[in-house]
């Protein structure tokens, strides 16, 4: 059995710990850097956990300060403590460590390194999208049209000649999962200039890998950091990316535009900027991909929120941007 003496200590310490915890997450919260490491959705659950957090820090403050009055003995009886200063030093340094390093360490988005690491996507970061794209192409006729050699952004009528029905027999969704897709489609090609909002990142170049042939020569207008591979077909290019998080920065898939510049990028990587060019597809690794060809390159800042997200209704989304803008 432990001393009386070790149990408070180790009750005292877990209390402190609590403590830690509970104010690092108020912390993070306070100076809106819970961004770095979670989704919104994930936000809202983590603020609840100070709260019972401190309860518990009270409770073990308790057995440390009056545990052993009015007859109750801190014996230890019901759940051991560990003994041994190496199961101490492993149970306490599992919590105290992150702890540290999140306290002192400074809170910055992932960039150009854990992109490389990762491997950055060149494609909607989704496989039954690049699966369906592929019964897209094969299998319905306004895919099939779009597919040959033949087609070019010319050919379609001008922007404000376009019917609902011209439209609907266009973007046909493949199957009932692309109707999304397909609807957001429909709202970007008619846009002179296609703006890849951050809130529907991914949404709106899924929807435009979906449909690339319909979409070449369009203009764009995307913001994301530099991302440099060696790998790339080609001089002159880079990428412009972000990455996209569903729960939490563990989970986050780095994925982007090839961008094509007449003159190579004087930038370092992670450099901010917003990229205006023409769409066009090309090849890399023998897999379509889209690619920028840029008219104008400006240097920004880093977004407060440099990660993106998915949307629930990307199309209710795209008009709410739309509405407010």
């Amino acid at each position: 059995m432990n001393s009386t003496f070790s149990i408070r200590c180790q009750y005292g310490m877990r209390s402190l710990l609590m403590i830690g915890l509970a104010a690092y997450i108020i912390t993070l919260h306070r100076t809106s850097a819970l961004h770095y490491y979670l989704a919104p959705h994930m936000q809202k659950l983590l603020l609840l956990c100070p709260v019972p957090l401190i309860f518990i820090a009270l409770a073990m403050a308790w057995h440390v300060i009056v545990g052993s009055r009015d007859g109750e003995d801190v014996c230890d009886c019901e759940h051991p403590l560990p003994q041994s200063w190496f199961k101490k030093t492993l149970v306490y340094g599992m919590l105290l460590i992150p702890l540290l390093f999140g306290s002192l360490l400074p809170n910055q988005a992932l960039g150009s390194d854990m992109a490389a690491k990762k491997g950055m996507s060149f494609t909607y970061p989704n496989p039954d999208i690049r699966r369906k794209t592929d019964i897209q192409t094969t299998n319905t006729p306004a895919a099939s049209l779009l597919s040959t050699p033949s087609f070019t952004p010319t050919s379609l009528p001008l922007k404000g000649k376009w019917s609902q029905e011209a439209l609907d027999k266009l973007f046909v969704p493949p199957d009932e999962y692309n109707v999304e897709f397909a609807e957001l489609a429909k709202r970007l090609y008619q846009q002179p200039i296609i703006q890849i909002h951050p809130e529907i990142f991914s949404e709106t170049i899924g929807a435009i890998e979906l449909y690339k042939h319909a979409f070449q020569g369009k203009k764009v207008q995307v913001t994301g950091f530099v991302y440099k591979d060696d790998n790339l077909p080609g001089k002159g290019l880079f990428a412009v990316g972000r990455f996209l998080v569903m729960c939490c920065t563990a989970d986050a898939m780095p994925f982007g535009i090839i961008v094509q510049s007449q003159n190579p990028p004087s930038f370092d990587k992670d450099t901010w900027v917003t990229i205006e060019g023409t769409l066009h597809a090309t090849q890399k690794d023998n897999a379509p991909v889209l690619e920028i060809r840029s008219d104008k390159i400006t240097t920004v800042k880093q977004p407060e929120s440099p990660y993106v997200y998915t949307q629930a209704d990307s199309v209710a989304t795209y008009d709410r941007l739309n509405t407010a803008h």
